[in-house]
């Protein structure tokens, strides 16, 4: 990979690796850390073919599963990993500047694990179906399903969050 090359591929995938990064950890110096690794990797070893931003993604996954294996002593199922990002001091509050978002964004984080993981692969990381299915080792058809259930609950989230707090105020 070229400097050139390498150059306008961090200015196009960064911030939205940060995201997805934010969203696995909920720490943003841990986030950095594991964008930093991802593009090191890329760098370093990404060979020509296949969708970059798959790559970068799944890179940046397994980063963060080799982080959480590292910093603990026995993982024994690979979903406790996901399980502290409903925290709802999300740091993608950072990042995201307008009330509306911010509220989808904090909408997100109080999904179930696999509606956040497909929403976050398919809005951040923009991939595919196909792709998304190869992360979760699941059906394209079954992400379908997954994110139409994920948009079903944020929209019941997001509505009960507005009226409940218009209710409290009175």
């Amino acid at each position: 990979m070229r400097n050139m090359d390498f150059e306008e591929i961090y200015k196009k995938y960064h911030k939205n690796l940060l995201v997805y990064a934010l969203s696995l950890c909920g720490d943003y110096e841990l986030a950095q850390s594991l964008v930093q690794t991802t593009f090191t990797k890329a760098y370093l070893s990404y060979k020509e073919g296949g969708s970059l931003r798959f790559w970068l993604s799944k890179v940046l996954k397994n980063e963060f599963i080799n982080h959480v294996r590292h910093s603990s002593r026995y993982v024994d199922d690979p979903d406790i990993i996901f399980e502290h990002l409903s925290a709802p001091d999300n740091p993608l509050d950072i990042l995201i500047k307008e009330e509306s978002m911010r509220e989808v964004a904090h909408g997100i984080t109080l999904l179930p694990n696999n509606y956040r993981l497909v929403l976050m692969y398919s809005i951040y990381m923009q991939l595919k179906d196909e792709e998304i299915a190869d992360i979760m080792n699941t059906s394209p058809g079954n992400v379908r399903k997954i994110r139409s259930r994920a948009r079903q609950k944020l929209k019941e989230i997001l509505i009960e969050r507005k009226w409940g707090d218009k209710y409290e105020e009175k």
